[in-house]
Protein backbone atom coordinates (compact mmCIF):
# COMPACT_ATOMS: atom_id res chain seq x y z
CA UNK A 1 0.00 0.00 0.00
CA UNK A 2 2.64 2.60 -0.16
CA UNK A 3 2.14 2.83 -3.85
CA UNK A 4 -1.20 4.85 -2.43
CA UNK A 5 -0.78 8.62 -2.52
CA UNK A 6 -3.51 11.05 -0.63
CA UNK A 7 -4.98 13.32 -3.30
CA UNK A 8 -6.31 16.82 -2.38
CA UNK A 9 -9.10 17.76 -4.63
CA UNK A 10 -9.84 20.96 -5.30
CA UNK A 11 -13.37 22.47 -5.02
CA UNK A 12 -15.97 22.45 -7.68
CA UNK A 13 -16.01 25.93 -7.46
CA UNK A 14 -12.41 26.77 -7.41
CA UNK A 15 -12.19 24.97 -10.59
CA UNK A 16 -14.56 26.52 -12.35
CA UNK A 17 -12.95 29.92 -11.45
CA UNK A 18 -15.29 32.82 -10.70
CA UNK A 19 -18.74 32.53 -10.43
CA UNK A 20 -20.91 33.54 -13.30
CA UNK A 21 -24.67 34.27 -12.92
CA UNK A 22 -26.30 32.27 -16.11
CA UNK A 23 -29.46 33.89 -15.08
CA UNK A 24 -31.08 36.45 -18.14
CA UNK A 25 -32.38 39.45 -16.56
CA UNK A 26 -35.37 40.53 -18.48
CA UNK A 27 -37.23 43.93 -17.50
CA UNK A 28 -40.75 44.86 -16.14
CA UNK A 29 -42.29 47.73 -15.38
CA UNK A 30 -42.35 48.46 -11.51
CA UNK A 31 -46.56 47.94 -11.17
CA UNK A 32 -46.19 44.91 -13.55
CA UNK A 33 -43.70 43.53 -11.05
CA UNK A 34 -45.41 44.64 -7.93
CA UNK A 35 -48.41 42.94 -9.05
CA UNK A 36 -46.73 39.42 -9.64
CA UNK A 37 -45.46 39.69 -6.19
CA UNK A 38 -48.89 39.70 -5.15
CA UNK A 39 -50.21 37.13 -7.11
CA UNK A 40 -47.45 34.68 -5.73
CA UNK A 41 -48.57 35.92 -2.12
CA UNK A 42 -52.19 34.89 -3.25
CA UNK A 43 -51.16 31.57 -5.17
CA UNK A 44 -49.61 30.35 -1.70
CA UNK A 45 -52.13 30.75 0.36
CA UNK A 46 -54.79 27.51 1.33
CA UNK A 47 -57.56 29.15 -0.29
CA UNK A 48 -54.92 28.00 -3.88
CA UNK A 49 -54.10 24.34 -3.60
CA UNK A 50 -53.66 23.63 -6.89
CA UNK A 51 -51.52 26.37 -7.89
CA UNK A 52 -48.02 24.63 -7.35
CA UNK A 53 -47.11 25.25 -11.24
CA UNK A 54 -48.59 28.91 -11.25
CA UNK A 55 -46.60 29.45 -7.95
CA UNK A 56 -43.45 28.44 -9.77
CA UNK A 57 -44.24 30.52 -12.94
CA UNK A 58 -44.90 33.15 -10.93
CA UNK A 59 -41.91 32.73 -8.66
CA UNK A 60 -39.11 32.38 -11.64
CA UNK A 61 -40.47 35.01 -13.07
CA UNK A 62 -39.88 37.74 -10.21
CA UNK A 63 -36.89 36.11 -9.82
CA UNK A 64 -35.41 36.75 -13.58
CA UNK A 65 -36.84 40.34 -13.62
CA UNK A 66 -35.63 43.49 -13.05
CA UNK A 67 -38.59 46.17 -11.83
CA UNK A 68 -38.37 49.29 -13.56
CA UNK A 69 -40.23 52.68 -13.51
CA UNK A 70 -41.08 54.43 -16.63
CA UNK A 71 -40.13 51.38 -18.79
CA UNK A 72 -41.54 51.80 -22.44
CA UNK A 73 -41.08 49.39 -25.03
CA UNK A 74 -43.36 49.18 -27.37
CA UNK A 75 -42.57 45.22 -28.21
CA UNK A 76 -42.62 44.09 -24.39
CA UNK A 77 -46.12 42.36 -22.49
CA UNK A 78 -47.10 43.98 -20.09
CA UNK A 79 -50.72 44.12 -18.20
CA UNK A 80 -53.11 46.35 -20.71
CA UNK A 81 -51.46 45.53 -23.66
CA UNK A 82 -52.66 43.47 -26.31
CA UNK A 83 -50.76 40.08 -27.48
CA UNK A 84 -50.64 37.81 -30.10
CA UNK A 85 -48.79 34.61 -29.82
CA UNK A 86 -49.05 31.04 -30.71
CA UNK A 87 -48.85 27.97 -28.56
CA UNK A 88 -47.00 24.83 -30.02
CA UNK A 89 -47.54 25.20 -33.48
CA UNK A 90 -50.98 26.62 -33.46
CA UNK A 91 -53.36 28.89 -34.90
CA UNK A 92 -52.58 32.98 -34.03
CA UNK A 93 -54.30 33.80 -31.13
CA UNK A 94 -54.79 37.22 -29.35
CA UNK A 95 -55.55 38.68 -26.26
CA UNK A 96 -55.77 41.41 -23.85
CA UNK A 97 -53.42 41.08 -20.59
CA UNK A 98 -55.57 42.02 -17.77
CA UNK A 99 -54.53 42.25 -13.99
CA UNK A 100 -57.95 42.31 -13.26
CA UNK A 101 -59.65 39.37 -14.67
CA UNK A 102 -59.69 36.03 -13.20
CA UNK A 103 -60.74 34.28 -15.86
CA UNK A 104 -62.42 34.66 -19.36
CA UNK A 105 -60.55 32.98 -22.01
CA UNK A 106 -63.13 32.90 -24.35
CA UNK A 107 -64.16 36.79 -24.65
CA UNK A 108 -59.79 37.34 -25.33
CA UNK A 109 -58.94 38.38 -22.22
CA UNK A 110 -55.82 36.87 -20.51
CA UNK A 111 -55.84 36.59 -16.94
CA UNK A 112 -52.04 37.42 -15.90
CA UNK A 113 -52.41 35.37 -12.64
CA UNK A 114 -52.97 32.20 -14.72
CA UNK A 115 -50.48 30.43 -16.56
CA UNK A 116 -50.59 32.02 -20.19
CA UNK A 117 -51.02 35.71 -18.30
CA UNK A 118 -47.20 34.81 -16.24
CA UNK A 119 -45.66 33.00 -18.97
CA UNK A 120 -46.14 36.29 -21.16
CA UNK A 121 -45.86 39.07 -19.27
CA UNK A 122 -42.31 40.27 -19.88
CA UNK A 123 -41.95 38.37 -22.95
CA UNK A 124 -40.82 40.56 -26.04
CA UNK A 125 -42.00 39.93 -29.75
CA UNK A 126 -39.90 37.12 -31.12
CA UNK A 127 -39.57 35.49 -28.15
CA UNK A 128 -40.00 31.93 -26.94
CA UNK A 129 -40.50 30.07 -23.77
CA UNK A 130 -41.98 26.41 -22.25
CA UNK A 131 -45.94 27.28 -21.04
CA UNK A 132 -46.83 24.90 -18.45
CA UNK A 133 -49.65 23.53 -18.18
CA UNK A 134 -52.18 21.78 -15.04
CA UNK A 135 -51.58 18.48 -16.51
CA UNK A 136 -48.05 18.47 -16.91
CA UNK A 137 -47.43 18.86 -20.53
CA UNK A 138 -45.28 21.86 -21.78
CA UNK A 139 -45.61 23.56 -25.39
CA UNK A 140 -43.99 26.09 -26.94
CA UNK A 141 -45.49 29.94 -26.96
CA UNK A 142 -44.24 32.10 -29.17
CA UNK A 143 -44.88 35.92 -28.65
CA UNK A 144 -45.87 37.20 -32.20
CA UNK A 145 -46.89 40.99 -31.72
CA UNK A 146 -47.69 43.26 -29.10
CA UNK A 147 -49.83 46.79 -29.35
CA UNK A 148 -49.45 48.65 -26.33
CA UNK A 149 -52.54 50.82 -24.47
CA UNK A 150 -52.88 54.08 -25.97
Amino acid sequence: MTGIRETQFSSPQSRLGPKISTRRQAMLPLDDHRRLQQYLSLCETPEQPDAAILCHVLHHKIMTSDPVSNLSLRDLVTGGCRVEFSVGNGPLQTGLMSHTARSAPDIGVIPVFSLLGATLIGMRVGQGAPLLSEDGTIATLLVTGVEQPT
